[in-house]
């Protein structure tokens, strides 16, 4: 009897030959002597990858801390290196490398004009603290990863003027678009073409040459942006052939429905234009060149408005009325006008009037409280010239009704302007070194003094006077004010809390400054001092070729120098708000003596040529001929 198949057999040794690697049994027991070398090289590897690690994180703490508060190693600032050098370090080297290249001179070409152009001469500069900032934060950890393969450039933060002052010749190539425009003369309609405009930038064009500068260069071109007008030659010579239906005929004016005149043909023509609207050229009526023409067709219809004054009498203050005013829209007339003449009916425009509001209100002077005079000072021309009186009264008249608000600072200077022949100032006389010269504007310095003499009265708070150099005897001791357009000022600030009304005037022989406003309780005390540091006159010889041969003669008699001092004390309720000394240091005037042909100073003195402008007393006539 057969027994039951149970698999083939094999020993061990075959199966250990025919069986893969892969599926080979573990032994359970028994030493493994070839497995364990490879284990303990596994296990050294494995120390080895991590001990690198470990060290290339400690190389790049390293590195990060030598340069941790410095420039990431490899950045460079328009080819200057800065890399690894503190900030302070770095802005020095950027100031010794690119500085000197702002020196250079760069030829710019804009368009086709040409010139030659120094950027630091233009005031173009490097902001190297916001150059170095910029350079700190870029590439610090990857130039720590890769110290010797990484590498940055920025540009240096650069600095440009709002208004460059960039050559002249470069500024002519900016030129705006110039819109077509159509015209009819005699009947005849003609079209001026348009033309294109051109924009630059000074900025642009200093900031191109700087760059230029800092990288070597020594040419750069820069190209204008060219505009293009608002109305093109093409439009407007579409829409010109309606530019003779509106100066066909006349165009009535009615107000209220009441003819008040009527444009003629000519005014017509002279306001023909084109204009743009909503995206189509349209023929228009120019307001600017038509508002004359209606303006006189309505006459007194039209009415400035007139602000709300004050009336005074010496004391007392009070509200004179303002008045609205009545006026027409020029764009809005010079529409209607355009309707009547196109619209084929009978050329008939209604214009509306509008009223107009004063710029100060009656209501708004009545609330300021303006009721009395609360300082005022008068002072003496003396001997003045025509000349002399007429700009005085000039200049009253510029400051009278002049409001100075609450905690406003009112300046001489400019609520006066410019003494100018352009503004009707005559030439005068003014004392320059004790001798009457030529002087545009003379009798500025007695206008302010009279003012200030009242704000100083007031208690105002002066915050910018000058003395005389030397004394003049019709002001009061120290407390007169020399001012001049290009140095000094008379300023003070109104700290009263109330509006102050400024009246002035002035004749032949006086001028008055009051001042009004609301009552108040301010007092006010002067103490001056007695004179002190006198300083005795010394005496002066001028050539005079016209005065008598051989003679000496007292020309001004020498007025001695001194200091004073002026206290004011400012009381409001009677507690005292402010207390300030005012100084004056004048000088001494010299005695003048004029030399004749011939005669010389006694002692060590010597002759002195007269300034320029001096005219000499004597008359070329009174000259006696020399024997």
């Amino acid at each position: 009897m057969r027994k039951p198949f149970q698999g083939y057999h094999r020993s061990p040794e075959t199966m250990a030959k025919t069986t893969p690697a892969r599926t080979r049994p573990r032994p359970t027991s028994g030493p493994d002597r070839r497995r364990r070398p490879a284990s303990r090289r596994n296990t050294r590897i494995r120390q080895i990858v991590v001990l690198g690690l470990v060290a290339l994180v400690a190389l790049i703490a390293v590195r990060g801390l030598m340069y941790r508060g410095d420039v990431a190693p490899g950045v460079e600032v328009a080819g200057v290196a800065i890399g690894g050098l503190s900030p302070d370090a770095a802005k020095e080297r950027l100031r010794a490398e690119l500085g000197p290249r702002l020196g250079a001179t760069v030829s710019v070409a804009v368009d086709r004009q040409k010139a030659q152009m120094v950027p630091a001469e233009l005031d173009a500069r490097i902001d190297y603290t916001r150059t170095v900032d910029e350079a700190m934060r870029i590439g610090r950890l990857r130039s720590i990863l890769l110290p010797f393969a990484y590498s940055a450039s920025i540009d240096p933060t650069i600095t440009i003027p709002p208004r460059p002052r960039i050559p002249a010749n470069l500024r002519l190539v900016a030129a705006p678009a110039r819109s077509a425009k159509v015209r009819i003369d005699d009947g005849k309609v003609s079209v001026s073409p348009a033309r294109n405009g051109h924009e630059i930038s000074a900025r642009g064009i200093l900031l191109a040459a700087t760059r230029a500068a800092l990288a070597g260069e020594r040419r750069v071109r820069i190209e204008s942006r060219i505009t293009k007008p608002a109305i093109s030659t093409e439009e407007a010579r579409s829409a010109a052939n309606r530019a003779l239906e509106i100066a066909s005929a006349p165009v009535a004016l009615n107000v209220d429905g009441r003819r008040v005149g009527a444009l003629s043909t000519a005014a017509l023509e002279n306001a023909v234009t084109v204009r743009n609207e909503d995206g189509e050229p349209t023929i228009a009526l120019s307001p600017k060149a038509l508002a004359p023409a209606i303006a006189e067709q309505l006459g007194d219809l039209l009415r400035n408005p007139v602000n709300a004054m004050w009336d005074t009498n010496g004391e007392r203050a009070w509200v004179i009325p303002g008045r609205k005013g009545r006026a027409f829209d020029p764009r809005t007339a010079a529409d209607a006008v355009r309707a009547a003449a196109l619209g084929g009916g009978a050329r008939q425009a209604e214009i509306a009037l509008n009223a107009v509001d004063p710029g100060r209100s009656t209501e708004e002077a009545e609330s300021y409280g303006i009721t009395q005079r609360v300082s005022g000072a008068v002072t003496e021309l003396g001997d003045s010239s025509e000349n002399r009186t007429h700009n005085v009264a000039l200049m009253t008249g510029i400051l009278d009704n002049r409001l100075v608000m609450p905690g406003e600072t009112f300046s001489f200077n400019e609520a006066v302007g410019p003494r100018t022949p352009e503004r009707g100032f005559l030439e005068g006389r003014s004392i320059v070194a004790g001798l009457l010269l030529p002087s545009i504007g003379g009798g500025v310095c007695q206008v302010a003094t009279t003012l200030f003499d009242a704000a100083f009265d007031l208690g105002l708070q002066i915050n910018e006077r000058t003395n005389h150099s030397f004394y003049i005897y019709h002001y009061r001791d120290g407390l007169d004010a020399a001012v001049s357009w290009d140095g000094p000022d008379l300023r003070f600030t109104n700290d009263t809390g109330h509006p102050v009304l400024i009246r002035a005037a002035a004749d032949s022989s006086t001028m008055i400054v009051n001042l009004y406003s609301a009552p108040s309780d301010r007092t006010v005390e002067t103490i001056t001092s007695e004179r002190y540091a006198i300083e005795k006159p010394k005496d002066r010889y001028l050539a005079d070729p016209y005065a008598p041969p051989g003679k000496i003669i007292e020309y001004t008699e020498g007025q001695e120098g001194f200091s004073v001092d002026v206290t004011r004390i400012v009381r409001q309720n009677g507690e005292v708000v402010s207390e300030a000394v005012f100084p004056s240091k004048y000088v001494p005037e010299a005695t003048t003596f004029l030399v004749g042909p011939g005669a010389f100073p006694p002692g060590d003195n010597v002759t002195e040529e007269p300034p320029f402008g001096w005219e000499s007393p004597y008359s070329p006539v009174d000259i006696a001929p020399l024997s």
